[in-house]
């Protein structure tokens, strides 16, 4: 929807002395069909148009993704303004015609343009000599490590440490990213691209017009759409490709398993330990048993929806835990 340019004086003459600076104008009719609000949350927002109850509610759900409930917005219609909290715009909204809604921003930095703005200053002349020096090559431990800092806060379900750890995982790719635009060979806004137009490619069921029956059909679809791309491309590869080598054991076979899966049918051995408890105490065993029973674990771990990879790094704390308390 389109407006005129004295709609919006109209509605800024409305918000009377309110602070505008850096004024993002939408359209309500079509921030309410978006699943993430294509905004930025560290500016005000002015949204003309809203006069559905409908509309105001998928409003609502859009803008909660990200604003807290609390965060008071100001309704106005015919001069007359209304506070209340984001979280009661649906019950609260007239939404009569010309009815506008003013969202201030957030006191805090929240996009991720606020963050990349930091980076690139970061590694700017009037920046920071340590992350100037930074290059891909530096930073791929930290990148690893980063990674395995979230995976152990995923495992004690700490949202705060969680968020944390995605902060600090962000963080290395806007650096990477920036690393990249620097040395011109591409921008973070490719790398979104790039990852936008491969969803939208991969999920056909939900942009296009396949239909699915179930999450199986999914997986299918994908395997066969990735075989597309690499036919299309002339690439000639392993269904297992892709999947890196430098994974954990553990984690590294859950993937094969994982990917193969989509591909046929995977039958989990009903007892994987079985080769081993037969055996003498006292009976070697080579490392070629025992890797296809760990394997074979794996796969029986899969087939009742546990991770074998969380599993085992949850036995190492709790091991970790009892040698420390031993030592108190």
């Amino acid at each position: 929807m389109a407006f005129t340019a004295e709609e919006i004086r109209r509605s800024l003459a409305a918000l009377g002395e309110m602070p505008i600076t850096g004024l993002q104008i939408l359209s309500a009719q079509a921030l309410a069909v978006q699943y993430y609000p294509h905004l930025d949350a560290g500016q005000p927002v002015l949204i003309l148009g809203l006069s559905e109850r409908s509309q105001a509610t998928r409003l609502q759900q859009t803008l909660l993704q990200v604003y807290p409930a609390d965060h008071a917005v100001t309704l106005a219609h015919d001069g007359d303004t209304t506070v209340l909290p984001l979280g009661e715009l649906a019950e609260r909204a007239d939404c009569l015609p010309g009815t506008i809604l003013l969202i201030p921003p957030l006191a805090q930095p929240a996009s991720y343009e606020a963050l990349q703005d930091i980076i690139v200053h970061l590694r700017s002349p009037e920046g920071c000599p340590w992350d100037r020096e930074l290059t891909w090559a530096r930073l791929r431990g930290s990148l690893l490590e980063e990674t395995y800092e979230l995976l152990a806060a995923l495992d004690t379900e700490n949202a705060a440490k969680v968020r944390e750890e995605l902060g600090d995982l962000l963080l290395q790719i806007g650096l990477q990213a920036e690393i990249a635009t620097e040395e011109g060979l591409f921008r973070f806004g490719d790398v979104i691209a790039g990852i936008v137009t491969k969803l939208i490619r991969r999920h056909p069921h939900v942009f296009g017009d396949a239909v699915v029956t179930g999450t199986a059909d999914v997986l299918a679809n994908w395997e066969a759409i990735k075989a597309a791309e690499r036919r299309n491309n002339g690439e000639k590869r392993s269904p297992l490709a892709g999947i890196p080598p430098g994974l954990p054991a553990l984690a590294q076979a859950d993937a094969y398993l994982d990917r193969m899966s989509r591909l046929q049918e995977q039958k989990a051995p009903a007892a994987p330990w079985a080769a081993l408890a037969k055996l003498p105490s006292d009976a070697p065993v080579s490392t070629e048993l025992l890797g296809e029973v760990l394997f074979g674990l794996v796969a029986w771990a899969r087939a009742r929806g546990l991770d074998a990879e969380s599993a085992l790094r949850a036995a190492n704390a709790r091991f970790a835990a009892t040698v420390e308390a031993q030592l108190t």
